[in-house]
């Protein structure tokens, strides 16, 4: 397949687009990284057609995980809630708060 990758130069900052033939859109990513280049953007253009993007996420080693954080949170959240309720006579009691 033929990828066109879009970004820019590490060491100029210039804009900068390649194109290369790779079995996907990662390892044209990684060929365009060993370019020197800061990647941006991926797009398939096998058909000469530019296909949907693939925008790589900028946080080393987080691809493909983007949201986890507050899912993460959420989850984190409902624990100490059933938590609470589950434990609210003994908190109560604690507190000196009687009903």
């Amino acid at each position: 397949m033929k990828f066109q990758v879009t970004g820019q130069n590490k060491n100029t900052g210039a804009r900068m687009v390649l194109e290369f033939e790779s079995e996907s859109k990662a390892a044209a990513e990684r060929k365009a990284m060993a370019q020197g280049m800061s990647v941006h953007r991926v797009e398939d253009i096998s058909d000469g057609h530019v296909g949907k993007a693939h925008e790589p996420n900028p946080r080393a080693g987080n691809v493909g995980r983007s949201g986890g954080r507050g899912m993460f949170l959420l989850i984190i959240l409902i624990v100490i809630a059933v938590l609470a309720w589950l434990y609210r006579a003994q908190i109560m009691q604690r507190l000196g708060i009687h009903h």
